[in-house]
């Protein structure tokens, strides 16, 4: 189905309510719920964005002292032998 016909679908659903006061209070606060739900899927708080961030320096950190000779990386094999 494409975008369009969807739309339609839905529009037509919701005119067919228009007349049933509680339907459309369930819809309403079915909409509300859902609105509220893709909001807080898509939002990501600040200390989220900070600690992601933080995170990379610190990776970039440890790759610029391992070009450096400072600190010596492990292998793949280690790394993956320690995750299990």
């Amino acid at each position: 189905m494409s975008t369009i016909q969807l739309q339609q679908s839905v529009l037509q659903d919701v005119a067919s309510l228009l007349g049933d006061n509680d339907a459309l209070k369930k819809l309403q606060k079915y909409l509300r719920r859902l609105k509220n739900e893709k909001e807080a899927a898509e939002k990501m708080t600040a200390d989220e964005k900070e600690e992601i961030l933080d995170d990379i320096k610190e990776g970039l950190r440890e790759v610029k002292a391992a070009r450096q000779g400072k600190l010596k990386l492990q292998g793949a094999r280690e790394f993956l032998i320690e995750v299990n």
